[in-house]
């Protein structure tokens, strides 16, 4: 890349810290200019839940990059200035700076946009009556959550939304809190609030939590001690309108229900922040898909070549679906920031190999991962007649081991290529980095044959010789059944005396 080429990039967290990074190291004499809306970079919103939840007091170690460390690299750092026009013909930027709302032009020779995605206020398209503040009938807006919101109702994404949530929940009058969302965001937020004494209700209008990532084998079981914690669980409502009593939401009204609130959280998913790239006609700067998500190449090359686009903004190429789509995961974000910020030094010399969408949880004693497609999903989007997929739980350990558990796993894989296309696993202990083979397996086209023959170690301490993955493959091959895998109990009939007999019973039965 020419010494004298400029780089400019609009966003500063996850794709953008990274991109710079990579940027700077692979070409340190590159002139950069990156504009951040916010006064904070690189914050870990899946922190939220465990900085509510009181698992830290410090949100210090939230944040993993400053803008002073990055401008130490040589990044022109511009906090607080967001963008608000683009012309890709002219190679221009619109710049306003928030604290003096002053404008400026801003030139650039190649562009990287990582302009996120934010929280969605209209689910299902709608306007929700009570959400937003009005005045004189018309919401205001707002550099926190888009419109002034009904005081008690937050959002969970950036640091100052975190800050709000910490400090309404700690009003003594605040008892009730729902959360709206059953997504990983929704969650998290459900058990943080369980730990610090609230009494929650949780809303969707889906039928079960996190359907998107797992099947009813796996939410069945956490949905169970959701329930043993208090949590009310109004699955398969339609969120209406919110009740305000003196300025502030009072309540959350359902097509079923109605249930006190004094504190909400709006969790209901993410949209791409594209707006900006819109023209007043209606075409765009650069091409969209149907979600609003930008379109890019594995280079992460928009529709004009000098322009990059990364994170949560963009399509990125899933290996499971087969195309491109909007996942809005932090680890996509900082691989696609990776890759656009080593192709602008190189010119385009790392093709990007896809995602799976990889994805883990630790909520209520359970842990779970997974990757690629549910079962559900699969067949939603690949069709129901072309996918199979095995269930299977068993212990982890053999059963002569003193300590063990149970593990469940379950594979997903097309009828006729047989390539895996999904994996769920979970279990009250860490299983979860089996995930990362799964992973592997969907974007190098691994089948579910090849993975039962996959070399494994087996020692007590930490398997058994069919241990649940190679189970689980065997018996979706059909070259096994159940009753062939299970490894034998040396003490089955020991335990089998003890249910019958008393102890001075069986002595006396093994003396004879």
């Amino acid at each position: 890349m020419n010494k004298k080429t400029k780089v400019v990039l609009i966003g500063i967290n996850h794709a953008g810290t990274t991109a710079v990074k990579a940027l700077i190291r692979n070409n340190p004499n590159a002139e950069v200019v990156a504009y951040d809306r916010n006064d904070n970079i690189s914050f870990l919103g899946c922190g939220i839940a465990l900085w509510v939840g009181k698992e830290f007091s410090n949100p210090k170690g939230l944040f993993y990059a400053t803008a002073e460390k990055l401008a130490a690299m040589g990044v022109n750092i511009k906090m607080s200035h967001e963008m608000t026009k683009l012309d890709v013909s002219k190679k221009t930027l619109e710049i306003k700076n928030l604290k003096t709302n002053e404008t400026i032009t801003e030139t650039y020779d190649k562009l990287i946009l990582a302009i996120g995605s934010w929280p969605i206020l209209n689910p299902g398209g709608k306007e929700i009556p009570g959400l937003l503040q009005l005045t004189n009938g018309q919401p205001t807006e707002d550099f926190l959550n888009g419109y002034k919101l009904t005081k008690g109702i937050h959002l969970s994404k950036l640091y100052q939304h975190a800050q709000l949530i910490i400090e309404h929940l700690n009003k003594p009058e605040v008892k009730n809190i729902v959360v709206i969302g059953a997504g990983y965001i929704g969650i998290e937020l459900v058990e943080a609030f369980v730990k610090v004494k609230k009494q929650v209700t949780l809303i969707d209008f889906e039928s079960r939590i996190m359907p998107r990532y797992y099947d009813p084998e796996f939410t069945n079981d956490l949905e169970t001690e959701m329930k043993k914690n208090g949590v009310k669980l109004q699955l398969g409502e339609t969120l209406e309108r919110f009740t305000v009593e003196n300025n502030q939401v009072a309540g959350v009204v359902t097509n079923k229900g109605n249930y006190p609130a004094d504190l909400v959280i709006m969790a209901v998913g993410f949209l791409p922040n594209t707006s900006v790239l819109k023209n007043t006609d209606g075409s765009t700067q650069l091409n969209l898909d149907a979600r609003g998500a930008i379109v890019v190449n594995q280079y992460f090359q928009t529709s004009n070549p000098d322009v990059y686009a990364i994170g949560d903004c963009i399509a990125i190429h899933s290996n499971a679906w087969g195309k491109d789509v909007n996942i809005a995961l932090a680890t996509n974000a900082v691989r696609s920031g990776l890759v656009a910020g080593l192709n602008i030094s190189t010119d385009n010399k790392v093709p990007f190999p896809g995602v799976q969408g990889t994805n883990a949880i630790a909520v209520f004693g359970w842990k779970l991962a997974a990757t690629g497609l549910s079962e559900i999903s699969a067949k939603a989007i690949l069709g129901k007649d072309n996918i199979e997929a095995v269930y299977y739980q068993d212990t982890a350990f053999p059963p002569f081991m003193k300590e063990n558990h149970l593990v469940k796993i379950k594979i997903i894989w097309e009828k006729e290529s047989r390539r895996i296309v999904g994996a769920e696993i979970g279990s009250t202990q860490d299983h979860t980095e089996v995930i990362f083979m799964f992973s592997l397996a969907i974007m190098k086209n691994l089948t579910i044959d090849e993975i039962a023959l996959i070399d494994m170690y087996f020692l007590p301490h930490f398997n058994k010789p069919y241990n649940y993955v190679t189970a689980a493959a065997l018996l979706a091959m059909g070259i096994l059944k159940q009753e062939d895998i299970v490894y034998p109990d040396p003490y089955q009939e020991e335990n089998k005396k003890k249910e019958l007999f008393s102890t001075e019973t069986i002595e006396q039965i093994n003396q004879i």
